[in-house]
C-alpha cells in the first residue's frame, strides 16, 4: 500500500465525502488513490476558492472540510485556511508531502 492510498483510507474512515483543490503533478499519487474511493474531488480554479469551499462545507455540515493544495505557494490559501483554523471549525489541510493537520 502506498502512502497516498493509506491517506485516502484514513480520510474515508473519518467520513470525508469531498476534497476541494487543484490536481497537479505534486499530488498525482493522491489523485490516483481517489479513483477507487467514494470521496469526490471538487476541482476549483484557484486554491483560495478551495479553502473557502472547505470552510463553508465544514460550517454547513459540521463535518471536516478538506483542502488539497500543492506547491510552495502558501499565500494563495492563507485567508481561507485561516478560517479552517478558527475555533469550532472542522477541517483538515493537506500540504505537499501528505501532512495532515488535525
Amino acid at each position: 500500500m502506498r502512502a497516498a492510498e493509506l491517506f485516502v483510507r484514513c480520510l474515508e474512515n473519518e467520513g470525508v465525502e469531498y476534497i476541494f483543490g487543484i490536481p497537479g503533478e505534486e499530488n498525482l499519487d493522491l489523485m490516483d488513490a481517489l479513483i477507487d474511493s467514494p470521496i469526490q474531488f471538487i476541482t476549483v480554479r484557484h486554491e483560495q476558492g478551495a479553502a473557502f469551499m472547505a470552510d463553508v462545507y465544514g460550517r454547513l455540515t459540521g463535518r471536516a472540510g478538506v483542502l488539497l493544495r500543492h506547491g510552495p505557494r502558501g499565500a494563495a490559501v492563507q485567508s481561507g485556511a485561516a478560517q479552517l483554523g478558527l475555533p469550532r471549525r472542522q477541517g483538515c489541510r493537506q500540504h505537499g508531502g501528505l501532512r495532515l493537520d488535525p
